[in-house]
């Protein structure tokens, strides 16, 4: 029987998120070494980058306010595999109690 989500931590939901991403995306890597070139590797592969700072240069935001600077980086690729993962383990997060 499925535990009501109101008995849950946000923070453990929010972890259990994070593994889910994690995990699909390690997936990925592996489909895109396993699988031969075409359009499903392509389709299980692609994917969408989405963050803080300019990724194609390795450069962080940079915010300079003379006496004190600040470097923000975060980034997150989302994929199809990265998105099933997540929906994967929270359909597994359901059941935890």
């Amino acid at each position: 029987m499925a535990v009501p989500l109101k008995e849950k931590r946000a923070s453990t939901l929010v972890l259990v998120a994070l593994v889910g991403i994690l995990i699909g995306s390690y997936l990925n890597s592996i489909m895109e070494g396993a699988m031969p070139p075409g359009v499903v590797k392509t389709f299980f592969t692609y994917s969408i980058p989405f963050g803080v700072g300019d990724f194609v240069n390795n450069q962080p935001l940079l915010i300079n306010l003379s006496a004190i600077k600040l470097q923000f980086g975060f980034m997150i690729k989302f994929s199809f595999l990265s998105i099933i993962g997540l929906f994967i383990s929270l359909y597994l997060f359901r059941w935890y109690r």
